[in-house]
C-alpha cells in the first residue's frame, strides 16, 4: 500500500493535480478505491467508492491514458465542495487484462492536462502496474512455499516455527498443550489396489476431513508421505485424547465415496499418536527448540506403537517415550 500510495503521490505531483484516486479491479463492478488524495478523499476510501461506472468501463476498454472534461460534481466526491474540471484517466493493464485505473482530477495551471502529462501518467501507471503484478505473484509464492499442494494444508515449513511459537506461548502460559502425528493406514494397499491417483486422493480426502474435524480447536499440517501433524495449542489430557478420537472417526466417516473413472474410494482408517508438553520430563530450563523436537519423537513413538498394536486407534505418549 505504501508504494500504491507513493506512486499516486509521484503522479499528482508530475501532473499538478488538486485530487485522485487508484481503483483496483478488473471489471466495473469490482474496481473499488485503495488510494486516494484530495477533497474527499477519506471519505472515499472509507466507503471504498467504485469509480462512475460509465467511466469506469471506458477506462478499462482502454490501453492509453486520455481526458475528459465535467462541469457536474464527480460522483467519486460527494459530499465535500468539490466539483471536477478535468480528469486524466489512466488504465493499468497488465498485458492481457486491465486491473485498475488511475484518476487523477483538476490540475493547478495550467488548468488542463497536456500530452505530455498523458505520457508522464501512463509511465507511472505502468510502474504501478508492475508493483500489482509483483506483489501479486509474490503473495502466491509465499502461498506456495508455506502450503502442500496436494491437500492445500500448511507444509512442514510452517510447522517448524509454529510449532516453536506453540510449545513458547504454552511455557510463558504455564499451560499444556498437545501434538499429534496422524498417519494414514494401507495407504500401499490403496496404491496397489487403485492406483497412485487412489493414494492421493485418499491423502486430500484425509487432509479434508482432519482440517474440519480440527477445526477451531487444533492447526493441521501435511508432514510428508501419509503423515500429517496437528497441534492444539490448548489441551489437556483428556481435550487432546477427544480430539484425536474425533479426528480418527471423522477421517472414517467421511473419506470413502466415488472417484473418477468409475472407482469407489474406500473408508480410510488413521492411527494417530499424542504427546502432551506436560508430560515430557525435565521442563524448566529447556529451550523451546528442545522441547519442540522430544514433543515430536514422543508422538511419533507412540504412533508407532498405535499402529503396532492394529492401526486405526488413539495412543498418548508417556514419559518413557521422551528419549531421544
Amino acid at each position: 500500500m505504501r508504494v500504491l500510495e507513493e506512486g499516486l503521490a509521484a503522479a499528482s505531483l508530475a501532473v499538478r493535480a488538486n485530487a485522485g484516486a487508484l481503483y483496483v479491479g478488473q471489471t466495473a463492478e469490482s474496481l473499488r478505491c485503495v488510494a486516494a488524495f484530495g477533497p474527499g478523499a477519506k471519505l472515499l476510501l472509507e466507503r471504498e467508492t467504485p469509480l462512475d461506472s460509465a467511466l469506469s468501463k471506458r477506462a478499462l476498454r482502454r490501453r492509453t491514458a486520455f481526458v475528459i472534461s465535467s462541469h457536474s460534481a464527480d460522483p467519486q466526491f460527494l459530499r465535500s465542495s468539490h466539483e471536477t474540471r478535468v480528469a486524466l484517466l489512466a488504465p493499468l493493464h497488465d498485458g492481457s487484462r486491465s486491473i485498475g485505473v488511475l484518476q487523477l482530477v483538476n490540475p493547478r495551471s495550467p488548468a488542463r492536462f497536456t500530452a505530455r502529462d498523458r505520457k508522464v501518467v501512463a509511465g507511472l501507471a505502468s510502474y504501478i502496474t508492475t508493483t500489482l503484478i509483483q506483489t501479486s505473484s509474490l503473495r502466491r509464492q509465499a502461498g506456495l512455499a508455506a502450503h502442500d499442494p496436494l491437500t492445500g494444508l500448511r507444509n512442514v515449513r510452517r510447522l517448524g516455527s509454529e510449532l516453536s511459537k506453540a510449545v513458547s506461548s504454552a511455557r510463558r502460559g504455564e499451560r499444556d498443550m498437545a501434538i499429534m502425528f496422524v498417519d494414514v493406514d494401507h495407504l500401499k494397499r490403496v496404491n496397489s489396489k487403485f492406483g497412485h491417483a487412489a493414494g492421493s486422493e485418499a491423502l486430500k480426502r484425509t487432509g479434508k476431513a482432519l482440517d474440519e474435524a480440527a477445526a477451531g480447536v487444533g492447526a493441521v499440517f501435511r508432514f510428508g508421505g501419509d503423515e500429517f501433524i496437528v497441534v492444539q495449542k490448548r489441551a489437556s489430557k483428556e481435550s487432546a485424547r477427544a480430539l484425536a478420537n474425533h479426528l480418527r472417526s471423522h477421517v472414517a466417516a467421511s473419506t470413502a465415496g466415488s472417484m473418477r473413472p468409475g472407482e469407489t474410494l474406500p473408508s480410510i482408517t488413521v492411527s494417530v499418536g499424542v504427546a502432551m508438553l506436560n508430560g515430557l520430563r525435565h521442563l524448566n530450563g529447556q529451550p523451546a527448540s528442545d522441547l519442540k523436537e522430544r514433543l515430536m519423537t514422543a508422538a511419533d513413538r507412540a504412533l508407532f506403537r498405535a499402529k503396532a498394536a492394529g492401526r486405526n486407534r488413539v495412543v498418548l505418549a508417556t514419559s518413557r517415550d521422551d528419549r531421544l
